[in-house]
């Protein structure tokens, strides 16, 4: 996940939401669930690299085709939003489900300007250097059902990076990354937005091959495995996932994996960042009312060819707790907040629906 997308994943999917979540299966759906749902989300969240960050998701969910009552209801969004860091970030997002769930459409288009830092290993150099990324992001995915809960497919994404470090004589650079995806997806949840029990797998292998325009050539392959257990007579759901990242090739300083976000929480300092990225963490949800809930999780991760050479496969816990808050009922979407906290560092994080 480089900088821009983890951003993307903590600040405009999910403040936590990731479109991952989405890419399964789910029950068909009931003849009493709203045909529209529409919710403004007001956005306020504490990070200690952006600072207090405040600003609106409007949402909603609703069925494209009345008469096809296997399709999921499809989400489209949008964010407009401000940290006290004066980073900035507005865009939209939509997933599609058609034709009785035998297609899939997820696309992503945003506009912003991110202030963060990261911890260079040079002799001399300071421990930390702050930068800014202004950026403009495009992301197009559509898969087809091939087999039963069996999805594969195809995307685009474009990413233009303008970063300037905050060294002396430091040029800004300019970077445009054009990338393609192979995409699949086997499913056995029982429902897309909030499950309770089966699994999901996914399998994403991102290529950027010279003759699309790009300077350098890279690949990266990232896989989660999503677990979903039922308890307490199916009130509560116990969740686990395993995920691993890993970068082919020369990847840009922007393509790099980052630790935190939704692999682990805990961590939001930018301090864990490198070519490889490993985690696995697990998560309590504990529905003590159908419109309110309790999060506890914890997890460990290893990030490897890191910036910081002395911390190449560490092992980084991450441990922490949240709430959950209904409010799209008829599809179980939560909102909420989340605090974690890891090896020296913390985080807190609004959520939409759920991590993973």
């Amino acid at each position: 996940m480089n900088k821009f997308t983890c951003f993307l994943a903590v600040l405009l999917l999910t403040c936590h939401l990731g479109f991952g979540q989405f890419l399964g299966g789910a029950a068909p759906r009931s003849d009493s669930t709203k045909n529209f749902s529409f919710l403004p989300i007001p956005y306020v969240n504490y990070d200690r690299s952006l600072g207090f960050s405040y600003g609106l998701i409007p949402m909603a969910m609703y069925t494209i085709n009345k008469k096809d009552t296997i399709s999921p209801q499809s989400l489209t969004g949008g964010i407009i939003m401000r940290t006290s860091n004066e980073t900035w970030m507005g865009g939209v997002f939509g997933k599609f489900y058609l034709k009785e769930d035998n297609y899939r459409v997820t696309l992503a288009a945003v506009a912003g300007n991110v202030n963060f830092q990261f911890y260079p290993d040079m002799p001399g150099a300071p421990e930390i250097i702050d930068y800014s990324t202004g950026l403009d992001y495009l992301s197009v995915d559509v898969q087809r059902k091939v087999a039963p809960s069996m999805y594969a497919g195809l995307g685009y994404v474009y990413t233009h990076f303008a970063t300037s470090y905050d060294v002396d004589d430091s040029p800004t650079e300019f970077t445009s990354l054009h990338g393609g995806k192979l995409i699949w997806s086997y499913d056995k949840r029982d429902d897309v937005y909030y499950p309770r029990g089966g699994y999901l797998t996914n399998f994403n292998y991102n290529f950027y091959p010279d003759f699309f325009g790009n300077e350098v050539s890279s690949n990266k392959i990232t896989i989660d495995h999503n677990q979903y257990f039922s308890a307490r007579q199916n009130k509560d759901i116990f969740a686990a996932r395993l995920f691993l990242g890993i970068g082919i090739g020369e990847l840009d300083f922007n393509q790099q994996f980052i630790l935190g976000g939704n692999d682990l929480r805990g961590y939001s300092q930018g301090e864990y960042r490198g070519e490889q990225l490993y985690a696995l963490q697990g998560e309590y949800r504990w529905n003590p009312t159908e419109r309110f809930g309790l999060v506890g999780f914890a997890g460990m991760a290893m990030v490897h060819n890191k910036n910081m050479t002395a911390d190449n496969g560490k092992l980084l816990p991450s441990v922490g707790g949240g709430f959950r808050i209904n409010v799209f009922p008829q599809n179980h979407m939560n909102v909420g907040l989340d605090a974690g906290v890891g090896v020296d560092d913390w985080s807190v994080s609004f959520q939409i629906g759920e991590t993973f």
